[in-house]
């Protein structure tokens, strides 16, 4: 039976978020006229869970702004490419997206790569949130962004980026000369690696893989990765998730943001943090239930030993480390990174 989890209804937390958006604004409030038409494009599709997520987070700026703000979302690449993203949205082609920052290192510099997520730093995302919202991080990344004409609203905190092969990846050595998904810092990684990155549009990752374009892809966790079919054309899943804790974001056009009121403002950035929180949400009931899915479907799913996996986050550290020579703002962010992960004990 196919997996049921990504179909949960958007709308369960629905009546919960207009409850206190109410008690917040006053239940007499009155009707609103329509403020703001906003389109917003994602960087997937209908039924995966990064999307579901922004279903529900157009549906909560509605409810909790009164209709004073509508958000029409589009699947992705229905306006524009996922690596012109940050283009897009701040020359007005959409008002909000929700973009991976690894696409934009080439534009914005490191920042851009260490906003994504790094393989050898945060465990898991409720790590990756306290780096944004109490170590400070946010505050680095909205600076970077707000030079491109952006506003940065929010990471889209989610689950773990997967590998899926059709070949065998059980130590660092399996990894020469494999052409792997990649762009940002696991590109380097896998350079480092004797590896071949190869940079592929989210769309195109199974047809990538099925002609051999790649031979192994990073994608999502399991129901992604079932979401996508990758059983049908590959054996081996691997563990550990190279990065455990990425993230997405919600971009918003500079001009358009500023052009809203602050209760406006505050409704769009909690909205936003709730549809990460939707986002895990479904993955967590989803994941264990696509594993079996994926095993029943002939996959193998293998794991790199501890020793190999140390050795290959070493090497990725030792990357990442080496931004904060290029320029002062990659400096401050990996300073407070590291800081962050000698807190944790790491």
């Amino acid at each position: 039976m196919k997996l049921k989890a990504l179909q949960l209804t958007r709308r369960s937390s629905l009546g919960a978020i207009v409850s206190v958006a109410l008690a917040t604004f006053g239940a007499s409030a009155p009707a609103w006229a329509q403020e703001f038409s906003l389109r917003m494009q994602a960087n997937t599709g209908p039924g995966l869970t990064p999307y579901i997520a922004l279903e529900e987070f157009t549906e909560n700026v509605k409810a909790m702004s009164g209709g004073r703000v509508e958000v029409q979302l589009f699947p992705v690449s229905a306006l524009f490419p996922p690596n012109e993203g940050l283009e897009a949205v701040a020359t007005g082609i959409v008002e909000l997206g929700l973009t991976t920052g690894g696409y934009f290192a080439g534009q914005m510099g490191p920042i851009a790569t260490m906003e994504s997520g790094l393989p050898g730093a945060e465990a898991n995302p409720w790590e990756r949130n306290a780096f944004f919202y109490e170590k400070g991080f946010i505050n680095i990344v909205r600076d970077a962004y707000a030079e491109h004409g952006v506003h940065y609203l929010a990471p889209n905190l989610g689950s773990p980026w997967e590998l899926v092969s059709k070949v065998p990846l059980n130590s660092a050595a399996d990894f020469e000369g494999k052409k792997i998904r990649g762009f940002g810092i696991e590109a380097e990684w896998w350079s480092s690696l004797g590896a071949e990155p190869v940079n592929v549009g989210g769309a195109e990752i199974y047809t990538a893989l099925a002609t051999g374009v790649v031979d192994a892809v990073r994608w999502g966790d399991e129901s992604q990765n079932l979401a996508q079919g990758l059983q049908e054309i590959a054996k081996y899943y691997i563990k550990p998730a190279p990065m455990p804790a990425p993230n997405n974001h919600i971009l918003v056009n500079q001009a358009t943001w500023d052009s809203m009121p602050a209760d406006l403002q505050a409704i769009m950035e909690g909205a936003a943090k709730l549809a990460s929180m939707k986002y895990l949400t479904l993955t967590a009931l989803s994941r264990g239930p696509a594993r079996a899915e994926l095993e029943a479907a002939g996959m193998e799913f293998t794991t790199i030993p501890a020793d190999e996996w140390l050795a290959m986050q070493q090497k990725v550290r030792a990357i990442w480390a080496k931004y904060g020579e290029e320029d002062e703002r990659a400096a401050e962010a990996v300073a407070l990174l590291q800081e962050f992960l000698k807190e944790l004990g790491r």
